[in-house]
């Protein structure tokens, strides 16, 4: 079985040094059919769109297209294949575009993952510039996947319900979580960690990209709820580089600095992340939409007490292992945040369910069960 596998977003993050999410799922969904090849005769085929693309642990990928801009285009309105349509078709039997760049490509049924819906259902959440025909763009592209991979039920039934895609054309392969974050960090170099930030164990803890979502101007509403004593005991630390739509925020969390109840970090490297991960608190993520909320997990893999929001896909996420929040409302967040304080005893409990929930969720089980779509929809059309 010969399957093509886009690495856009994978190759982007490598050359910029900043590996989120969707790059994240690209690379383990790699090493995991790697690792799965020799078993079930299957030989995978990075592919990618752009110049001059760095070299990946499998070499240089095949190019698809320069740019994939002008392809979304020629695709979306013309329903112009690739230039290179016939080669790819008689290289792969089936193509899986892990990323949101899914390529038009004839004589070859595609698959696309699609971790959300959030440029059709919260247009205001996206960067402005040209939303309208993006938008329109992505839900051509999924409607014309002829099987889709999401990685929560919660996404798919977004999918059903608001682009009308039949739930038999919509596979559900939850994400996993790296075995890294499982690992402790040892007790001489977190303590450096936390000595270079100036920080002391049992902060608050925000990790991710800044951006409407995300939800942080709630977020320091509900830590400036709590005492005054508190916020100084347990600062709120923000992790993540400048995304978008963030005019009011930065200037909060400039006045959180000068106050002393809490430092914006932007990106910091893996094991800093991982060391303070281990030292806070509590991570705060009460995320307005998420499609499967990989840092939830983490959080648990890491034995780091979680808020999370009791809406969108984290529920079936987290289970009983974080405090629900609402995410609109500050109040029930700073209610969370004074809960992990003064619960030692459910903090513990909590961990301990979060450490067992995180074992449940592996990348080798979601390679599995990519290849299971696979093999279903190659099966389908025979």
């Amino acid at each position: 079985m010969d399957i093509g596998l886009t690495c856009t977003v994978w190759a982007d993050g490598a050359r910029t040094g900043h590996l989120d999410g969707i790059g994240i799922y690209s690379r383990a969904l790699w090493q995991g059919l790697s690792a799965l090849s020799q078993d079930n005769d299957l030989r995978i085929k990075p592919y990618a769109f752009g110049k001059n693309l760095p070299a990946m642990p499998f070499g240089n990928p095949q190019v698809l297209a320069r740019d994939f801009r002008i392809h979304a285009v020629l695709g979306g309105v013309l329903k112009l294949p690739l230039s290179n349509s016939g080669d790819i078709a008689r290289e792969v039997q089936l193509f899986h575009a892990t990323d949101h760049h899914i390529p038009l490509i004839r004589g070859v049924p595609t698959i696309a993952t699609i971790m959300d819906v959030i440029p059709l259902l919260h247009p205001e959440w996206i960067k402005q510039d040209l939303k309208r025909l993006k938008s329109w763009l992505f839900i051509n592209s999924i409607h014309r996947a002829d099987h889709i991979i999401t990685i929560s039920e919660y996404s798919k039934q977004d999918m059903v319900t608001h682009l009308g895609i039949e739930p038999a054309r919509i596979s559900v392969t939850p994400l996993g979580v790296d075995p890294v974050y499982f690992q402790r960090v040892d007790s001489v170099e977190r303590e450096a960690v936390l000595a270079k930030h100036g920080l002391q164990p049992g902060f608050f803890l925000s990790i991710g990209t800044l951006q409407p979502r995300k939800n942080l101007l709630r977020v320091l509403d509900a830590f400036e709820l709590l005492p005054p004593e508190v916020r100084k005991a347990h600062p709120l630390i923000v992790i993540g580089r400048d995304g978008w739509h963030n005019e009011a925020l930065l200037p909060r969390l400039e006045v959180l600095q000068q106050r002393g109840e809490g430092r914006w970090l932007s990106y910091l490297p893996q094991n800093d992340v991982m060391a303070l991960l281990q030292s806070a608190g509590v991570l705060v993520f009460a995320s307005l939409y998420e499609g499967f909320g990989l840092p939830a997990i983490e959080a648990f893999a890491a034995q780091c007490p979680l808020i999370a929001s009791n809406s969108t896909s984290l529920p079936e996420v987290t289970g009983d292992a974080a405090w629900p929040v609402d995410p609109h409302d500050a109040q029930s967040i700073a209610a969370a945040m004074q809960a992990v304080l003064q619960q030692p005893e459910e903090r513990e409990r909590k961990v301990r369910l979060g450490l067992e929930r995180a074992g449940q969720f592996t990348w080798s089980a979601c390679a599995q069960q990519t290849l299971e779509v696979y093999q279903k929809v190659l099966a389908n059309r025979r």
